[in-house]
C-alpha cells in the first residue's frame, strides 16, 4: 500500500508563490517566543461598550464585528468583560427581556489584565491558571487597547509553522479503509 502524498495542485502552487518575495526569500513570520512582550502580536483595538448598555445591543455589536468578547467601560476605564460564555451561561433561555438587562448584570467585574510589555507566557499562565480565553490589555490609566485570546497566540503558532501545517497530508488519505491492515 504506497501513498502519493505529493500531489500537485493549484492552490497549492498559488500557496506556494505567495510565500516567496520577488528575491526569493520566504514571507513567513519570526519565531514568536514566549519572553516577547504580548504587543509583539500585533493586538487589534479591542471591542467596547459604555456601562449601562443593553444586551440586545452588545449581542448586535458583537454579531456585527464578528467578535466573542466585549470589554465594558466607563470615562474610558475597563470595569468588565462580557464574553460569548457570559452570554450562552448567563443570558441564553432564561426569559429576560434583552432590551432591559445591562452588560453589567452579565460581566465579569474587574477583570485581570496585563500590559501590552507583559511576555506572551503572562498571558498563557493566565490563561490557564484562571480558565481565560481573553485577557483585556491596559495601559497605565486601566484603559483597554487589545484582547489576547487564545485564539491569538495559536494563530501566530499557525502562521510560524503554516508551511508544516498546510502540507500535512489529508487525513482521509492516511488510511486506507477499503484494505484490511496488519500482519
Amino acid at each position: 500500500m504506497n501513498y502519493d502524498f505529493n500531489i500537485e495542485s493549484e492552490d497549492e502552487e498559488l500557496w506556494t508563490e505567495a510565500l516567496e518575495s520577488p528575491e526569493g526569500d520566504s514571507l513567513m513570520k519570526e519565531a514568536v517566543l514566549i519572553q516577547d512582550p504580548i504587543s509583539s502580536l500585533g493586538l487589534e483595538s479591542p471591542l467596547t461598550a459604555v456601562a449601562g448598555t443593553s444586551i440586545k445591543n452588545a449581542l448586535k455589536q458583537l454579531q456585527k464585528e464578528k467578535q466573542n468578547c466585549l470589554l465594558i467601560i466607563e470615562n474610558e476605564i475597563l470595569i468588565g468583560i462580557l464574553t460569548e460564555r457570559d452570554m450562552l451561561l448567563k443570558v441564553t433561555g432564561k426569559g429576560f427581556d434583552l432590551d432591559l438587562v445591562t452588560v453589567e448584570e452579565f460581566m465579569t467585574e474587574n477583570p485581570e489584565s496585563l500590559s501590552p510589555e507583559d511576555p506572551i507566557a503572562y498571558a498563557l499562565n493566565k490563561m490557564h491558571i484562571g480558565g481565560f480565553r481573553h485577557v483585556p490589555i491596559v495601559n497605565d490609566d486601566i484603559e483597554p487597547v487589545g484582547v489576547i485570546s487564545i485564539s491569538n497566540i495559536i494563530s501566530t503558532i499557525a502562521d510560524y509553522f503554516s508551511r508544516e501545517i498546510i502540507n500535512l497530508p489529508p487525513l482521509d488519505r492516511l488510511v486506507d479503509s477499503s484494505n484490511q491492515e496488519g500482519g
